[in-house]
């Protein structure tokens, strides 16, 4: 068994699922992917607005980061058993994280 991981990265790919594709090429049966990522906030509240709003400008500042991607349905959507946790850190706009485990 072997393991990919991922720390505030995946915001700023061109595509989560070609990046899910070449993580699961990778990934032998039971392999794991351990995560850390920022999410988007629910939709409908100040901070979802916001993540919507900003990305011209936070794109330019934050190396191509996408603040308002829903990883943790492309991490759902590609693993076959999917543990994770939210967290808050007190940064703006990317306050939302995740902390998990996907297995192959």
């Amino acid at each position: 068994m072997h393991s990919v991981a991922s720390t505030l990265v995946l915001c700023s790919v061109p595509s989560l699922e070609t990046r899910f594709k070449k993580i699961l090429r990778v990934l032998k049966p039971g392999g794991t992917f351990l995560f850390i990522e920022h999410i988007a906030a629910q939709p409908g509240t100040w901070l979802r607005k916001m993540q919507g709003v900003i990305p011209p400008v936070w794109k330019a500042i934050a190396d191509g980061c996408n603040p308002d991607r829903e990883t943790w349905l492309a991490i759902e959507n590609a693993g076959k058993k999917v543990n994770y946790e939210h967290f808050q850190v007190p940064y703006p706009i990317v306050s939302l994280h995740i902390i998990g485990v996907a297995m192959k």
